[in-house]
């Protein structure tokens, strides 16, 4: 059996490619470029590139249509949400050469907009935090008397499609009215498309995965976030195994179940400190970024969803591993430098984030034997070896930037 992996710079897809690999499944893996993370691993059998779905989207899915097709591919796991929402857009045509793990295309639209999502969820009784949908710059001025601050702001999706393909946006955190002004005035995904301002919840986050087959659940995990890169809030660098929560499990699959989600979904919660009480934040309908810390667990979803593709059995009733670790390196090592050298208002940390030196001093926790270091593997090491040499570089290119501002100042 043959898989093509997309998206080959993207951590889940080293997992994805690493786990199938060890059951001696063949993977290709795809990326704009023709070396990438993924394609650095020994279980790595084949690479190419592709055309940018970011830039070229169309050209991309006629890629995807001609290489299955042309080269006997079995399945195909995409990884962010622009390949995957390639793949449920095409996927009947795609689904002639091939099996597929992808929801519905409107189910996939419905979750990954967050404005439709916080209506959807709110018709299934759980709770969002309190939202309001922004139409632009235009209509910033109707809704200000509204906003409570501090406010989360956010474009609708994380990545907008536009004229010029696909465009990413970020979160940001708003302390006044003139400050949200100005955010809408510096950003062009916020000034000319749908945002949402939400009240900021502050509180531990937690992470619910699942693997629906038709609109039921097969496999769940859950983690909480230890340490996030921005560090007030995103990617998790340093996360923790736990029990699903019956709660947030009910809430998912009331959430997913009736829309026949199809394939993986990861559902994203805060418990607000001062109620004690769950807040869904987001939903990412395709593989998130610590997938890794569920295979180490005991939950394979890169092999389920395979199973699932090819409409094999896919469920696990065996149980997991609680209080693993799982630590991405060089995302840690962002955050530190975060802490260490921009101020905690630049950072927009809440009042009971740690201390500098407290940030320092966990970082330096390297003994833990919980924790398994995400891109580190005796088996297979050229990926952590790309990972540096990427790193370094971009180390050496922001230095170089550095050095030539200054040059500059003196100068002038």
């Amino acid at each position: 059996m043959t898989v093509f992996v997309t998206d080959g710079d993207q951590r889940p897809a080293l997992t994805i490619v690493r786990a199938l690999g060890r059951r001696g499944i063949s993977t290709i893996v795809g990326d704009e470029q023709p070396v990438s993370l993924a394609s650095s691993s020994r279980f790595c059998a084949r690479r190419v590139a592709y055309p940018s779905p970011y830039r070229q989207p169309d050209a991309f899915q006629r890629f995807l249509v001609d290489f299955v097709s042309s080269n006997s591919v079995d399945v195909v796991i995409p990884v962010t949400d622009v390949t995957t929402r390639a793949v449920c857009t095409i996927q009947r045509e795609l689904g002639r050469h091939c099996a597929l793990a992808v929801p519905p295309l409107d189910a996939f639209d419905i979750v990954t907009h967050k404005g439709k999502l916080a209506e959807h969820a709110a018709r299934c009784g759980v709770a969002t935090p309190r939202t309001l949908v922004v139409d632009g710059i235009a209509g910033l001025e109707a809704v200000l008397d509204r906003i409570e601050y501090p406010a989360v702001v956010k474009p609708v999706q994380s990545r907008l499609l536009t004229a010029r393909g696909w465009v990413s946006g970020t979160v940001h955190y708003a302390h006044s009215a003139d400050e949200l002004r100005r955010l809408y005035a510096e950003h062009e995904y916020l000034a000319r498309h749908q945002s949402l301002v939400q009240e900021r919840i502050v509180g531990p986050g937690v992470g619910v995965f699942m693997l629906f087959d038709r609109g039921r659940p097969v496999a769940e995990f859950a983690h909480r976030r230890l340490r996030e890169k921005p560090p007030a809030g995103g990617a998790s660098v340093l996360s923790e195994s736990t029990a699903v929560d019956p709660e947030l499990r009910a809430h998912t699959v009331r959430m997913l179940g009736p829309l026949g989600w199809h394939g993986v979904a990861m559902t994203e919660y805060k418990q607000d400190e001062r109620s004690g009480k769950f807040l869904l934040i987001e939903v990412n309908g395709r593989f998130w970024g610590s997938l890794q810390l569920a295979v180490d667990a005991g939950v394979d979803f890169p092999f389920l969803a395979y199973q699932l593709a090819l409409g094999r059995r896919a469920e696990t009733d065996a149980p997991y591993t609680v209080g693993l670790k799982n630590r991405w390196l060089w995302g840690d090592v962002d955050h530190l430098l975060m802490r260490l050298f921009r101020s905690r208002r630049a950072l927009d940390l809440p009042a009971g984030a740690p201390s500098r030196w407290r940030a320092l001093a966990d970082f330096l926790k390297f003994a833990d034997p919980r924790v398994r270091y995400e891109i580190v593997s005796r088996d297979d090491l050229r990926p952590f070896f790309y990972e540096l040499r990427e790193n370094v570089k971009g180390l050496s290119a922001a230095g170089a930037r550095l050095a030539a501002a200054l040059t500059s100042l003196k100068v002038s």
